[in-house]
């Protein structure tokens, strides 16, 4: 029986009696309990309390250590309080959590950025919902140097690539291996045919089965050998794209647009909360946030605009529209345009297939102009 408000019956002696006598804490913790009237039956019946109920299930499932989930800019944004097979990690891995033997649990790309508050409150109401208790801490004030943050990528760009090419070796060389074994097999039968009728027959197939197999294999590793050398000749060269002039000056024009973007939010916050629009805390918590977006950009604009002086230092020419004018060439790829006319960033030049190695007004084939960017052509007579 389920219902506490029902005389229990017993199935020899009829309705049962409410236990009322002495009872210890123990026994009146567990609930309310029947008794048969008959002294020499032992028919019982218990209804359990809510505070017995509660503690067995608090005993099937036990409490769940609280979890932190912390954003800085330095660090990122980490989970820490997680054990082993807690669940939170299978709980994350939708909201872009990813799981490493060094770092943790961790959001991927959030470090050396602003905190993602729509991902961070999703993930806190996943493990709430499935009991966890989540305290959320962010700081957007601690942050490192983009010249560190620059520094480990490239030591991790000479990781990769000092790893993906001892494994292409590897696999070069395994893959080799079992080529030249697999070789070695049907070379020896200089293509005879297997002979059907013959005793050596089952021996015939068995090796050629053997060496069918090696190929297969080494064609496979071959294939994983191709790409490992490819993802390390990409790391190796990574420092030197991202340094590369007309890359980082591109890179600069867009810094400074969001650099520009950003200080327009800070006066529009400023002016909302000057018209009331804004609480006090609101306010600080946005002025929080753009003040280190705007340290950030400033510090990443002045370190690409070393790389620049250094590279000009170093004899790279930077075109501007100073070193050009109208009937000047330009070089792109192996042909020569004629400028027609030179604007703020790029020049225009005829347009259309090139169809020789010197294309001017006078010779062009197609009405139409094109432009082309001037940081990345030379000027020729």
């Amino acid at each position: 029986m389920t219902d506490a408000t029902s005389t229990p019956e017993c199935r020899l002696h009829g309705p049962m009696t409410l236990h009322t006598g002495d009872q210890s804490p123990a026994q009146r913790f567990t609930g309310t309990w029947y008794t048969c009237t008959d002294p020499a039956c032992w028919s019982a019946v218990l209804y359990p309390s809510a505070e017995l109920v509660a503690d067995i299930e608090a005993q099937g499932c036990p409490a769940k250590a609280p979890l932190t989930i912390t954003h800085t800019r330095a660090e990122g944004t980490l989970l820490s309080g997680s054990v082993k097979g807690d669940g939170a990690y299978e709980l994350l891995r939708p909201f872009r959590f990813r799981a490493s033997p060094s770092v943790g649990i961790y959001l991927r790309g959030s470090r050396d950025r602003r905190a993602d508050l729509y991902l961070i409150s999703q993930a806190a109401d996943a493990l709430r919902e499935a009991g966890h208790q989540v305290t959320v801490e962010i700081d957007e004030t601690q942050r490192r140097a983009f010249a560190e943050a620059e520094e480990d990528r490239a030591d991790r760009a000479a990781g990769r690539a000092e790893y993906f090419g001892a494994r292409a070796e590897r696999f070069q060389t395994s893959s080799d291996a079992k080529w030249e074994r697999g070789r070695e097999i049907t070379r020896g039968y200089g293509g005879e045919p297997v002979k059907v009728d013959h005793y050596s027959a089952n021996r015939h197939m068995r090796d050629l089965e053997r060496a069918h197999r090696l190929f297969g294999q080494s064609a496979q590793e071959q294939a994983e050998a191709d790409r490992c050398a490819g993802r390390a000749v990409t790391a190796e060269h990574h420092d030197q794209h991202r340094r590369n002039p007309g890359v980082t000056l591109r890179r600069l024009e867009r810094l400074q647009a969001d650099r520009r973007r950003v200080e327009r939010q800070q006066a529009g916050t400023v002016e909302s909360a000057e018209a009331g629009r804004l609480t006090p805390e609101a306010l600080t918590e946005a002025l929080v946030r753009l003040d280190a977006d705007h340290a950030d950009l400033c510090d990443e604009i002045g370190y690409w605009e070393r790389v620049i002086a250094q590279a000009e230092a170093e004899g790279v020419k930077l075109w501007g529209p100073s070193d050009f004018k109208p009937g000047d060439f330009v070089r792109s790829g192996s042909r020569l345009l004629e400028v027609l006319r030179v604007n703020k960033k790029t020049v225009t030049v005829p347009g259309g297939p090139k169809a020789g190695p010197i294309v001017s007004k006078a010779n062009r084939q197609y009405s139409w102009n094109g432009k082309s960017s001037r940081t990345t052509r030379s000027p020729a007579a």
